[in-house]
């Protein structure tokens, strides 16, 4: 009889449906912890429309984003351009300056070219025709970074949590100078530093560094549950504390005391002219990043940095001549090769899923522990 026991196909196409169901449920953890929202492209902008102080437009919330390098270094180029591609988001170039090609006549007040290395004065001089370009063009905001960078393919929703942060810290920063074109990362900031190699909080600063005790900030904000900070024994960065002492899967944002390295760092319009008067004019006796810190650590004219540990973007260094990891500081000549590469403190290397990310597949941990 028809009716009297249930159909084959309906009993079939419930098991499949339920099967479907569950695997849905169970994909995209990463991004799910993150907040985010599921796209056919997985890890560049969803396909709605943004207003152009969102962080996930085309250039991170920031009216540009430029990349520094030297325009000979064509493989960092061709990376890159991949990269950002891939992770939703344009560049725009800067060429980088050989040091000698600077003009002795050009020299930053207190430069020994005898005692610094021409490729620290080349640095400098890039990182300072970047922050003239903000000033020229009249820039509101711009995320300038170096061309060997890295960053997690979540990027976007990670400035969008580190964004939050950023403006709880603005509360605590003076209101003389706001930014006149909204920003998802406050109205009040002149520095962001989104990419360093050490963090030294301003209550830990070594004797020689130490500034007045009432113009220390010691605040921070916790980002936790983060699935994108690298586990115990990956994580690194931390110049002046342990990890020990903050929850797993945690990143710090923070008023900075002493950074070191010069991964990548937005400006505002006010910052950029602050960044240039000091950068640029006010003499040079060490290497770019350090006066960079100062600029922060000393509150140079009313400078208000923001910061991030672990850092979003992080130098990588590539399969190939160790030789050609860096344009600043020499690697060894004898023509020694790394087989694999690597990136710190990135779990979900955009660089290293770059074969996965092409194929339209799903990207994999750096680190399987």
């Amino acid at each position: 009889m028809i009716g009297g026991r249930p159909s084959v196909s309906l009993v079939i196409g419930a098991v499949v449906f339920a099967c479907i169901f569950i695997t849905y449920l169970s994909s995209g953890s990463v991004r799910n912890q993150l907040g985010a929202t599921s796209t056919s492209r997985k890890w560049a902008s969803p396909a709605k429309k943004h207003e152009d102080s969102d962080v996930s437009n085309a250039t991170l919330g920031f009216e540009k984003v430029f990349v520094i390098g030297l325009p000979e270094r064509s493989d960092k180029r061709d990376a890159l351009a991949l990269m950002s591609s891939l992770t939703g988001f344009k560049l725009s170039w800067i060429d980088g300056v050989l040091g000698k090609a600077i003009s002795d006549k050009a020299l930053p007040f207190g430069w020994d070219r005898e005692k610094m290395q021409d490729s620290n004065l080349g640095s400098w001089r890039s990182h300072v025709n970047a922050m003239r370009r903000i000033v020229e063009d009249g820039i509101s905001s711009a995320l300038i970074m170096e061309d060997d960078m890295d960053w997690d393919v979540h990027i976007k929703e990670l400035l969008a949590k580190f964004a939050q942060a950023a403006r709880t810290l603005q509360k605590g920063f003076h209101r003389n100078q706001t930014l006149e074109s909204p920003s998802p990362y406050g109205q009040d900031w002149d520095m962001l530093w989104l990419g360093s190699c050490v963090t030294t909080f301003d209550e830990h600063l070594p004797e020689h560094l130490k500034i007045p005790l009432e113009q220390r900030d010691p605040r921070k904000v916790l980002i936790r549950d983060d699935p994108t900070v690298p586990p115990p024994g990956h994580i690194l960065a931390n110049g002046s504390f342990s990890w020990d002492d903050y929850p797993p899967q945690t990143r710090i944002v923070y008023v900075p005391g002493d950074n070191v390295c010069s991964f990548a760092y937005a400006l505002s319009a006010a910052g950029a002219q602050k960044a240039l008067h000091y950068m640029g004019l006010e003499g040079q006796n060490k290497p770019f990043d350090n006066h960079l810190s100062d600029l922060c650590r000393l509150r140079i004219d009313g400078m208000r940095c923001v910061s991030i540990v672990p850092s979003l973007f992080v130098h990588h260094r590539p399969k190939g001549k160790i030789s050609g990891d860096s344009d600043i500081n020499k690697g060894p000549e004898n023509g020694e090769m790394r087989e694999v590469g690597f990136t710190e403190n990135i779990v979900y290397s955009t660089r290293l899923n770059l074969r996965n990310l092409v194929r339209g597949l799903e990207p994999e941990k750096q680190w399987k522990d």
